[in-house]
């Protein structure tokens, strides 16, 4: 659907461009091929990060959503390059807009379908916790606010003749895009580098804390790959126990987190209180 939709609006802005001659209407244009190649990479990214693992991939493919959002980042910051180097062309030399009521209104129709799209995939994400439909999603609302502002920067030049607004307006929208694409590419760098689920951590906390069996539990580590949570730590139990009592403990821990946590990965490493630190820092050997 995100293909299609995107398609059609490429087409309708690119009517939109022929009937005005408005160098901001062709960055609109040129923007909407940026997400069509982006629509096709999530829909790619999707498909592979919902393969099972293999003897290759043994912790699966949910890596390909991270991937994808990165090139996301990477595909608005080079769309806002392009707009510069439109804008840049007739900054000094503004050309009069021809007929811009109508591409105005072909341009309004298409950034409808592509608002409509952005919402439906924004709220997708945030359901599934997708990082490759989330930065499609906001790769999308991007196009609609530099389409808004295009629009409405374009009837402030038509009604007072500074036409220079045109280059100038396409240049503004850049510099947003440019803001959008970095934040993309630091959300989405930050899981390719493994960094700390800080949310799920206080949560994880909050159920160790809780189950009286753990003497303790340390040694704490959580990373993202797409929508899975992969955990390690350390926790104690009373060396007495058999290791049947102790699988149980543990099994009970994981169900508890399975529920607060959807998609978690829990592996546990059992010591009993011998290696807790607390039981060495009171000198007990």
């Amino acid at each position: 659907m995100a293909i299609l939709v995107g398609l059609i609006v490429f087409v309708l802005k690119l009517i939109a461009y022929f009937l005005s001659n408005s160098v901001a209407l062709l960055s609109d244009a040129l923007e909407s091929t940026i997400n069509i190649v982006a629509s096709i990479m999530m829909f790619y990214a999707l498909n592979l990060a919902s393969q099972p693992e293999d003897e290759d991939h043994r912790y699966g493919h949910q890596k390909a959503e991270n991937i994808s959002a990165l090139v996301e980042g990477i595909l608005i910051i080079i769309a806002a390059i392009l707009i510069i180097e439109a804008a840049v062309g007739r900054l000094s030399d503004p050309i009069p807009l021809e007929d811009i009521n109508l591409g105005l209104i072909i341009s309004l129709g298409a950034t409808s379908l592509n608002g409509i799209l952005a919402w439906a995939m924004m709220k997708e994400a945030r359901k599934s916790r997708s990082m490759a439909l989330e930065g499609d999603a906001k790769h999308l609302f991007s196009d609609v606010v530099s389409s808004a502002g295009v629009v409405v920067g374009l009837i402030i030049a038509v009604l007072t003749g500074l036409y220079v607004l045109d280059s100038v307006i396409a240049m503004v929208v850049a510099v947003l895009l440019i803001r959008m694409g970095v934040e993309v590419l630091r959300k989405t760098t930050r899981d390719l580098m493994d960094a700390t689920c800080e949310e799920e951590e206080l949560v994880i906390v909050g159920v160790l804390e809780k189950n009286q069996d753990l003497l303790e539990y340390h040694d704490l580590r959580t990373r993202r790959s797409g929508t899975t949570v992969f955990m390690d730590v350390h926790i104690c139990i009373d060396g007495k126990k058999t290791v049947s009592e102790g699988q149980g403990i543990v099994a009970k821990v994981e169900e508890e987190l399975k529920v607060v946590v959807p998609g978690i990965v829990p592996n546990f490493r059992i010591e009993d209180e011998t290696q807790c630190k607390r039981y060495k820092a009171e000198g007990k050997n």
